[in-house]
């Protein structure tokens, strides 16, 4: 006859053996999820290059511009000094 102690080893063997299965799938899990993770880092990786590339090429642009409207206005600006001091001359 089975006494409560014998089927309390039973209780202890089969608890134990459902922690092994938990952890074997926690296990899968993890493998699963550092998957999904690197997934997901790589489309982050590949939208931010889409999205930076013309924001860089616009930010290049607004350089130029910026630098040729300096020069342009630096030119006049020496050109107008240059036709007062002509005309005082004269």
């Amino acid at each position: 006859m089975l006494t409560a102690h014998d089927i309390l080893i039973g209780l202890e063997v089969a608890v134990f053996i459902m922690l092994i299965i938990v952890l074997y799938h926690a296990l899968f899990i993890a493998v699963d999820l550092r998957k999904i993770v690197r997934r997901i880092e790589d489309i982050t990786a590949q939208l931010e290059d889409v999205l930076l590339k013309p924001i860089s090429l616009v930010e290049h642009i607004m350089e130029y511009a910026a630098e040729f409207f300096d020069e342009k206005s630096k030119k006049e600006k020496h050109s107008k000094k240059a036709v007062k001091a002509s005309k005082k001359s004269s």
